[in-house]
């Protein structure tokens, strides 16, 4: 994360698109804005969903939610769809809109 945001101007809001939300420690320490993560289906299948936002036995930083981490804000949506289970038992299916306001 460090090499690809080396030549980011700092002054201007910074965006992370993360596929699955794995490296929250690397991404603050760069200094980001905001990361953006989706993978986790928010859980979906209940009681899973619960025991891995409530341990650390999930392979993620987070299944799903808002988190700030020094001046980096993260959010992982559920999305919309599912994965190869064709069902949420412990989550809804969403899209998530931002309004972002200049520093």
């Amino acid at each position: 994360m460090e090499e690809l945001t080396a030549d980011l101007d700092p002054g201007k809001f910074s965006i992370v698109l993360d596929h699955q939300p794995q490296d929250y420690e690397a991404q603050a320490k760069a200094g980001v804005d905001l990361v953006l993560s989706g993978h986790t289906h928010g859980g979906q299948l209940f009681p899973l969903m619960t025991i891995e936002n409530h341990t650390d036995l999930a392979p993620d930083d987070r299944v799903y939610g808002y988190e700030k981490r020094g001046s980096t804000n993260f959010i992982v949506t559920s999305g919309i769809s599912d994965w190869a289970i064709k069902f949420k038992t412990g989550c809804r299916s969403e899209y998530l809109m931002l309004e972002i306001d200049g520093k």
